[in-house]
């Protein structure tokens, strides 16, 4: 009788351990959760969020989009800090997480965060109002090398992003100081938009997905791309910074990250969560749209490209005398 009582608990111990395993394994939202977005409505983030968030509800999952702005998205970061082991709050990241850490405006960086996945990259464009005198990229590099402040022009919501290391980049090889460019950030390139299509601003330098509509519109012209080749549809015409002489290609990427903390199970749910997103129509149609290069990477491939592109961010914004952090021989 004891051999069977003893059988008896240690099967029941089996199958509490295998069960409290299987529950560590495997985990699900509990509520809704909220996608915080560094920049403001209608910018790019905003539409890759909302892109995101479509394609979650239509599957059943619940989820909300909140906006962040501040400090070129120093102020949404701070907010995901604030949350750890929170699953329930994740982020859309671009190269202004590098930037707010190698100038020193916050602490904050990316190993400060549970990097989940790559969702692509995108080149930039540099654009001018359609009625614009400046008819050509060739055009507006020429007349930049003769004075660097001659044109204003719009580098997104933050001063040292993808967007402005692109074009500063693209001014040294031309032998100039980017120091000396004559840029302007805002809150978001949705807020930059009406100020060029109002002649506030000479001219934009963002991540495509901003331009596209505004070109197709007839609003906008495209001067050049930062892409290691010509573009299709209505940027098939428009050159690259190689084309017009400039050996510069950058690419700018987007992530989606969560707070500190988070379980395996967790980062596991939620690199699925994207995965599969990622193979979605609708998703694919927005890469189509805006030009994306389809280079979904899970965690862990995700975190070793940021490794690396950190340090290009770093050596760029050297040269635009605003990295804080020393760079290595």
């Amino acid at each position: 009788m004891k051999l069977i009582s003893a059988a008896i608990i240690s099967c029941a111990f089996t199958t509490f351990a295998i069960s409290a395993a299987s529950a560590q394994d495997t985990w699900r939202p509990e509520k809704n959760v909220e996608i915080i977005v560094p920049t403001a409505p209608g910018g790019g983030n905003d539409k890759t969020a909302r892109t995101l968030q479509k394609i979650w509800q239509e599957s059943g999952f619940n989820t909300t989009v909140q906006n962040r702005t501040g400090g070129g998205g120093a102020v949404a970061y701070s907010y995901l800090t604030q949350r750890p082991g929170d699953a329930h709050s994740v982020a859309i990241a671009q190269a202004g997480l590098f930037t707010n850490h190698i100038t020193g405006k916050s602490p904050i960086h990316y190993t400060d965060f549970t990097v989940l996945a790559n969702l692509g990259t995108e080149p930039s464009a540099i654009a001018v109002r359609l009625d614009s005198p400046i008819k050509s990229g060739r055009e507006l590099f020429d007349r930049l090398k003769q004075d660097p402040a001659a044109y204003s022009i719009s580098i997104g919501s933050t001063m040292g992003g993808t967007s402005h290391t692109a074009l500063s980049r693209a001014y040294k090889v031309m032998g100039g100081d980017p120091k000396k460019l004559k840029v302007v950030a805002y809150a978001g390139t949705a807020d930059a938009i009406p100020q060029l299509l109002g002649g506030h601003i000479d001219a934009l330098i963002s991540a495509i997905n901003n331009v596209v509509p505004h070109v197709k519109a007839g609003k906008m012209r495209a001067l050049a791309v930062t892409s290691p080749q010509r573009l299709t549809g209505e940027f098939a015409s428009v050159p690259t910074l190689r084309e017009l002489g400039v050996d510069v290609v950058q690419m700018g990427w987007t992530i989606v990250m969560a707070p500190k903390g988070l379980t395996p199970a967790q980062v596991r749910y939620w690199e699925d969560m994207i995965a599969k997103a990622a193979q979605a129509p609708e998703w694919k149609a927005y890469l189509a749209e805006n030009y994306w290069t389809y280079t979904f990477q899970r965690s862990g491939e995700t975190v070793r490209y940021l490794a690396s592109e950190y340090d290009i961010a770093r050596r760029a914004l050297v040269d635009l005398g605003m990295a804080k952090i020393e760079v290595a021989k």
